[in-house]
């Protein structure tokens, strides 16, 4: 097929391949693939000491490596594996639970990468960020970075971000602030399509969906957030 009769899914996903290989380029693949195994590990057992310890060795192993690659990593995660039903998937989690050995360097790393051109890569850079804040030694840096440049943010990292610190943060002085700051009620984003460069606002449904018997976020949600088992 000719480029001019080139149907829009193929173009899409000639897009996206070209993404693929460009993100790709930039991934430390021996550090990628120790994550990705210890991720199968993870997920293949119940046994939550086993998940621990699994935890604990992958850290050791990257005690010793440039931990900026691991934002870098954590943003190809988020960009090529996440998806609606699991938007922060297992490897993404190991990239967090990793991210306890950062120092304020590789804080200032992640914090540079929000300021990307690419919205995509900045808004997950913003999400790193934010489940860092769940560390302890990392929740000030984080959270006083949030404040002090959330203006600056665009308006879906803005949304994201308020959401988030609602989810894993909600009784933090610092992060109540900035929620109650920034003025979002509604989880509201926007896209551009091809026919239509303006920007077009898509709400999402926050908390509980109807009264026809369909369970509410909260009731889908496990006992325990998927965090807790790595943050301590």
């Amino acid at each position: 097929m000719s480029e001019n009769n080139q149907s829009p899914l193929d173009g899409f996903l000639g897009i996206l391949k070209q993404q693929h290989e460009k993100s790709i380029e930039n991934i430390n693949m021996a550090l990628y693939n120790d994550i990705v195994n210890t991720s199968e590990l993870i997920e293949g057992t119940k046994d939550e000491d086993a998940r621990k310890e699994a935890i604990a060795s992958v850290r050791n192993r990257f005690k010793n490596e440039d931990l900026n690659q691991v934002t870098d990593i954590f943003i190809y995660f988020q960009r090529f594996l996440s998806e609606n039903e699991n938007p922060v998937p297992m490897p993404s989690q190991l990239c967090i639970a990793i991210g306890k050995l950062f120092t304020s360097e590789n804080l200032h790393y992640a914090a540079s990468k929000v300021y990307g051109n690419d919205e995509t890569e900045s808004g997950a850079a913003l999400s790193f960020l934010g489940y860092l804040a769940l560390i302890e030694q990392h929740t000030s840096y984080v959270l006083n970075f949030i404040k002090e440049n959330f203006a600056g943010f665009s308006q879906n990292n803005k949304t994201t971000c308020v959401f988030q610190l609602k989810e894993i943060l909600p009784d933090h002085k610092i992060a109540k602030q900035i929620v109650a700051d920034s003025g979002i009620t509604k989880y509201e984003i926007s896209f551009s399509t091809s026919t239509d460069s303006s920007s077009i606002p898509v709400t999402f449904q926050i908390g509980n969906i109807d009264d026809t018997g369909n369970a509410s976020i909260e009731e889908l949600k496990v006992k325990r957030p998927w965090w807790q088992f790595w943050s301590k």
